[in-house]
């Protein structure tokens, strides 16, 4: 999953008021800034302009960003400690993308030696380090411990520059004091897989445990539970949980592409249509739709008359009904392959059906 480090600027402010409460200062929020970042972001993502260019222009609106931060400082325009402010402003937008190109994606696992090594980053030429700015903000928090807004804050700037042990902190701070929101949860666990290495050791089972607890629906921790049982040597479960999740995600949700590229490295890849097919397909109404796919589980289900013996076909029969919405048909589905295929193949099948049984929302 890719975290998005610009989110940090829409909580610049909250922090501001935050450290300076009561104090009466006017901010500005830079909005016209973050703004030509986020339209930066977008214009690469859609191939507009090429991953240099899109650098060079970011690099220039930071630039920008610091010299409205230090005018801020020397006008007096924020009243009380102008240091935290400015320092912030940095922070928010600064790590978020120079410290993103320099250690790469963050949602990879992360290097080793990268953990924590940029903290000693200055914000700013004769400022202080990113370390020192987290650090100020966990001094309010031992004044203000239910500020969810500082928490968030904390988590995401030190997340930012890989401090994931304070970042998982903070995010489970955050899901306590949030509970119904299941992406503090989510990204607690994401920032203890990165401080691991990658690896879901057994602490981090135990927050993956209260995820899928508590959202047994979310995908993030379908997917992990899909790489817990991989990393334990559970091939067939890790691809029965992964197949699953793939099956009633929409096809455009943004963990599809890592999803199927996880289930193509199990062997398992989606089926696929002639371009005769899928032209008759474009022009068909919704009902006319609905009768196609029917008509080919039809066919699936004569084929596995005549040879039952084909797990993949079972698999992909009971995919589809769920796909349908269908979920008792697939695990009847499921059922009957198992009666008749047996050994190594019926592994991936009783994994499917497993995660079917105890996870009622799939």
């Amino acid at each position: 999953m890719i975290w998005l480090l610009l989110a940090l600027t829409a909580l610049l402010v909250a922090l501001v008021l935050i450290i300076g409460r009561g104090r009466g200062q006017t901010v500005d929020p830079l909005d016209h800034y973050r703004a030509q970042l986020d339209e930066i972001t977008e214009d690469e993502a859609r191939g507009v302009v090429d991953a240099e260019s899109a650098r060079a222009a970011r690099l220039e609106v930071e630039r920008r960003i610091l010299k409205v931060a230090k005018q801020k400082t020397s006008t007096g325009t924020v009243a009380g400690d102008k240091r935290l402010p400015v320092l912030l402003a940095a922070i928010t937008l600064v790590a978020a993308f120079t410290l993103y190109g320099f250690m790469g994606r963050p949602d990879l696992p992360a290097k080793p030696g990268m953990v924590a090594s940029g903290l000693d980053q200055l914000v700013e030429e004769g400022g202080p380090t990113f370390g020192e700015a987290i650090r100020s903000i966990q001094k309010h928090l031992k004044d203000e411990p239910q500020d969810q807004k500082a928490w968030e804050i904390l988590a995401k700037t030190s997340r930012s520059v890989r401090d994931f042990s304070t970042a998982a902190n903070a995010f489970g701070q955050l899901a306590l004091l949030d509970p119904t929101n299941a992406t503090w949860r989510a990204q607690q666990l994401e920032a203890m897989i990165a401080m691991s290495g990658g690896q879901i050791s057994p602490a981090t089972r135990l927050v993956l445990g209260k995820l899928i607890e508590e959202f047994p629906d979310h995908a993030a921790g379908q997917y992990y539970l899909g790489m817990a049982r991989l990393q334990a040597g559970d091939e067939a479960g890790a691809k029965a949980t992964w197949t699953a999740l793939a099956d009633r995600s929409a096809p455009d949700a943004p963990w599809m592409p890592m999803l199927r590229r996880q289930l193509s490295s199990l062997g398992v890849a989606p089926p696929k249509l002639t371009d005769e097919q899928m032209a008759s397909v474009e022009n068909m109404t919704e009902d006319q739709r609905q009768a196609f796919i029917a008509s080919m589980m039809a066919r699936l289900e004569a084929k596995l008359e005549s040879a039952p013996d084909d797990a993949e076909g079972w698999m992909m029969l009971a995919r589809s009904h769920l796909t349908m919405g269908d979920r008792e048909a697939a695990i009847d589905a499921l059922e009957r392959g198992l009666s008749h295929v047996s050994g190594e193949k019926a592994a991936g099948l009783q994994g499917f059906l497993d995660n079917l049984t105890s996870n009622p929302d799939l």
